[in-house]
């Protein structure tokens, strides 16, 4: 399955928190051995609607929106190896931080992976799973979600996602 969105900037971002929300929603109810997330500018955005409490691996966080740090915290005590991949810009070093106090708080650090990219032309983004790649033009962050024109397409055939998870383990390390 090939699911493509193109997002004007006079779209709404539903369509695209959507498919996040529904990715993270079922990484939740199976979640991949590694999960690698490559955004060169990241930030700790609002992901998936736990208002009415359906997810219990995430009632301790309330009943609201969880934020993307909370959802790879989670996953990570699951037993999912989480990578994100980024540079060292300073736009990204409120989610840094707050990614490292939730795993040391859930005590998961040796499962959450930050890799800075030390050339600093990293300009890949991606999403890869065990069974999907989601890839395009889209950064994690607000402006990216809700501001800009982007283009996200998510692949799910075996042979692309096992490619997918291939090149982004060469790259970035994690487990296969």
């Amino acid at each position: 399955m090939n699911r493509v969105i193109r997002k004007s900037k006079a779209q709404s971002a539903s369509e695209v928190l959507d498919l996040l929300g529904a990715l993270f929603s079922a990484e939740l109810i199976t979640p991949s051995t590694c999960l690698w997330l490559v955004s060169p500018w990241i930030s700790d955005v609002d992901i998936l609607d736990n208002s009415t409490g359906t997810f219990a691996a995430l009632t301790r966080f309330g009943r609201r929106r969880i934020r993307l740090a909370e959802l790879l915290v989670t996953l990570a005590t699951q037993g999912t190896h989480v990578v994100i991949a980024t540079t060292s810009d300073s736009h990204n070093d409120n989610f840094r931080r707050r990614l490292t106090l939730l795993s040391r708080d859930a005590r998961v650090q040796e499962r959450v992976d930050v890799v800075i990219d030390p050339t600093g032309r990293l300009h890949t983004k991606a999403l890869t799973g065990n069974d999907y790649a989601l890839a395009g033009s889209m950064n994690i962050t607000y402006n990216g979600i809700h501001l800009r024109e982007e283009y996200v397409e998510l692949r799910t055939e075996s042979d692309f996602v096992a490619q997918a998870r291939m090149d982004a383990f060469d790259r970035f390390g994690g487990t296969l």
